[in-house]
């Protein structure tokens, strides 16, 4: 029997998580089964269970495959990008993307919304979803860094808190889909996205931080209830 090659073996894994992934943005990861899998991958059973020995394996290297592919096809698309306002626009617009589709991925917003329901029961789950962050908001901090050394963007602005916060937002605008279904308009989803960044960008008109009132101490414990 001739030896299969490292690449054949590569493009058969990639084809069988591509097909989970289209299964379960269709079923839900709970109704899904691996026979789903092998029906919609068109390879026999025992291909499928020749590279992953159950739905969670399934599911943790779809994890890993819309992260990974993410990054890339946002690392492309950046470098179209002149100004700082250009590839954080260029950012936002790929992100709100790639909710509805990656390149032949299925789109990553209900995907990553099962991720989330199931990173509270499954450790390696979170741990993926929480790399996925820190990436994004790595390339978030790098962008308006970038931004700070070409005085498009204010010194002081806090740019991990920026990024961590702006992220979560954008997240945000995952659920808005899920939750607004066939009203979802992407257009009205890029608008309340780029009004933040709106914000940011306008702050580089600011030379003295803005005054942030330090929050008020805790009044000192009554002891009530001791004895």
């Amino acid at each position: 029997m001739p030896r299969v090659s490292a690449a054949h073996e590569q493009e058969i894994r990639a084809r069988i998580v591509v097909a989970s992934l289209r299964v379960f943005a269709e079923l839900g990861y709970r109704r899904a089964t691996m026979q789903d899998v092998v029906r919609a991958s068109g390879l026999s059973v025992g291909a499928i269970y020749t590279y992953f020995k159950s739905k969670d394996e399934l599911f943790l290297a779809g994890c890993n495959l819309t992260t990974d592919a993410s990054l890339g096809e946002l690392a492309g698309r950046l470098a179209a990008g002149g100004t700082t306002a250009e590839k954080l626009a260029i950012g936002v617009g790929y992100f709100l993307d790639s909710i509805d589709a990656v390149g032949d991925l299925p789109g990553m917003g209900a995907f990553v919304v099962q991720a989330w329901t199931e990173a509270g029961t499954e450790p390696a789950v979170r741990e993926t979803l929480v790399r996925r962050r820190e990436q994004l908001v790595t390339v978030g901090q790098m962008l308006l860094r970038e931004g700070m050394a070409r005085g498009e963007i204010p010194a002081w602005i806090d740019a991990e808190a920026v990024a961590t916060a702006y992220m979560a937002m954008l997240d945000g605008l995952i659920l808005m889909r899920v939750e607004e279904g066939a009203g979802y308009r992407r257009a009205d989803a890029e608008r309340r996205a780029l009004a933040i960044l709106e914000l940011v960008l306008a702050a580089a008109a600011v030379v003295e931080p803005p005054l942030v009132k330090a929050a008020p101490p805790r009044p000192p414990s009554l002891g009530l209830g001791a004895g």
